[in-house]
């Protein structure tokens, strides 16, 4: 039945906090951007 819509797919992504998992969560940016992962939201706290 065509009276319900498909709801769009979301990504959000939640990075943690201090230097070691924030220089971490530059590599996984960079290989979710060069797969063409969309992300939607993002959500973080201080490297430190």
């Amino acid at each position: 039945m065509g009276i319900f819509k498909k709801k769009e797919l979301k990504i959000g992504l939640a990075l943690g906090s201090g230097a070691a998992r924030g220089l971490a969560h530059i590599g996984v940016l960079k290989v979710l951007i060069e797969e063409g992962i969309p992300i939607d939201y993002i959500s973080g706290s201080s490297m430190g």
